[in-house]
C-alpha cells in the first residue's frame, strides 16, 4: 500500500515461486501501470505470464475498462474513472492473478510472421548519413557509414555472426511498441540475445521499414520517424494506414501481442519491389502461420545444459566487446 502522500504504488502483490511482486502504480487519472518486479528485467516468462493475465482479464469483459497495453513486464490499463475506479480495477486483476498461480499451463495463440531483409540497404544507410552530417559528426556507433560494425563490436562477435544471430532465432512480440504499429521484439533463443546501446542523441529521421536494435529489443519502424536503435536493414511494409492490402483489412497494424517474427534475407531490390505490391498492387502474399507458444516447454528447452552452456558463451563475448566499444 501507500506508505506516502505522493506515492505512486498504490498497492502490491507479494512474489510467489512462479512470479515476481506485483506493483501497481498511478499512471494519470485513468490509467493503471501493473508491473512485475522493481527492477527492470527482460525475461520472456514475464510476458507469457503478462498476456496470459491480460487475456483473462479482457474475458471479464469490465465496464469501463477501455484497452489494455501489455509489456514484457508491465501492462498499462486504460480505464474511465467515471465508471470504475482504481481500486476495483486492482481487484480485476488480483483475482486474475490468483486464478493462475503458474505459467505452466499457458499456452499462447502465436503466429509466425515471415519478413524478408536486406542487410545494410540504401535507405537506411542515408539515415545514418543524415544523422552524420546534422546531429552528430562524430558519433562513435557509426562504422564506415553505417551500425552494425558497432553492434558487433559490443557484443564481442564478428558482423557475419551478428547477421546469423538475426535470422537464427523467432523474435516475439511482447506487446505494441513505442510507434503507432510497432512491436518489440524478443529473441526465442537466448544465445541470439545481442545487446546494444541506443543512439545519443536520437535521429531526427528513419526510413518506413528500417530495423534496428536498442538493449536487447529488436524494432521494425512502420512510417518514417526520428528514432535511435542501432540500424542493421529494413523489411517490407508492416503498417498501413489506407488498410487497402487484405492483410491490413481489420486495422492498420500487422502484428498482434505473442507473435513471431523470422527474418530471412534478401536483397534491397526485392524489399524495395515488395513496397509496390503491397502499397500500390496490393498483391503480396504476406507470408504467416499459425501457431503456439506452450510456456513450459518453452521453460524446460530454455533451462537445458545446451541453452545455457550457449548463453553463458554469448555473455562472456560481451563482456570483452564492451570493454572494447566506444560508450556513447
Amino acid at each position: 500500500m501507500s506508505n506516502g502522500k505522493f506515492d505512486v504504488i498504490l498497492d502490491t502483490m507479494p512474489a510467489t515461486e512462479s512470479r515476481l511482486e506485483i506493483l501497481f502504480r498511478q499512471a494519470g487519472d485513468g490509467f493503471l501501470q501493473v508491473e512485475y518486479g522493481r527492477e527492470q528485467r527482460a525475461a520472456l516468462q514475464d510476458s507469457f505470464r503478462m498476456l496470459a493475465i491480460n487475456d483473462i482479464i479482457l474475458s471479464k469483459a469490465v465496464n469501463g475498462l477501455i484497452e489494455t497495453v501489455p509489456g514484457i513486464r508491465t501492462n498499462l490499463l486504460h480505464f474511465d474513472p467515471e465508471i470504475i475506479s482504481y481500486q476495483k480495477i486492482i481487484e480485476v486483476v488480483k483475482e486474475s492473478e490468483e486464478s493462475m498461480p503458474t505459467i505452466d499451463d499457458v499456452v499462447l495463440e502465436s503466429r509466425v510472421i515471415h519478413l524478408p531483409i536486406a542487410f545494410e540497404d540504401t535507405e537506411t544507410k542515408k539515415a545514418v548519413a543524415k544523422y552524420l552530417a546534422e546531429v552528430r559528426p562524430d558519433a562513435p556507433n557509426i562504422i564506415d557509414g553505417y551500425n552494425i560494425e558497432y553492434m558487433a563490436m559490443c557484443n564481442g562477435i564478428t558482423v557475419a555472426e551478428t547477421k546469423n544471430m538475426i535470422l537464427g532465432t523467432e523474435w516475439f512480440n511482447s506487446g505494441g511498441g513505442f510507434w503507432p504499429g510497432g512491436a518489440f521484439l524478443w529473441p526465442l533463443d537466448p544465445r541470439c540475445a545481442i545487446v546494444v546501446p541506443k543512439y545519443n542523441p536520437p535521429r531526427t529521421w528513419t526510413p518506413e521499414g528500417a530495423v534496428g536494435i536498442g538493449g536487447p529489443c529488436v524494432f521494425t519502424y512502420t512510417t518514417p520517424t526520428g528514432g535511435g536503435y542501432q540500424l542493421f536493414g529494413r523489411t517490407i511494409p508492416i503498417f498501413q494506414f489506407a488498410c487497402k492490402h487484405p492483410v491490413f483489412k481489420d486495422g492498420p497494424f500487422l502484428y498482434r501481442n505473442a507473435d513471431r517474427v523470422q527474418f530471412h534475407e534478401t536483397t534491397e531490390k526485392e524489399v524495395v519491389d515488395i513496397y509496390g505490391h503491397v502499397h500500390e498492387k496490393t498483391d503480396y502474399e504476406y507470408q504467416i502461420e499459425q501457431g503456439q507458444i506452450k510456456a513450459k516447454e518453452y521453460l524446460t528447452w530454455y533451462d537445458s545444459e545446451e541453452v545455457q552452456k550457449g548463453m553463458k558463451a554469448l555473455k562472456s563475448k560481451q563482456a570483452e566487446g564492451v570493454k572494447k566499444a566506444p560508450r556513447l
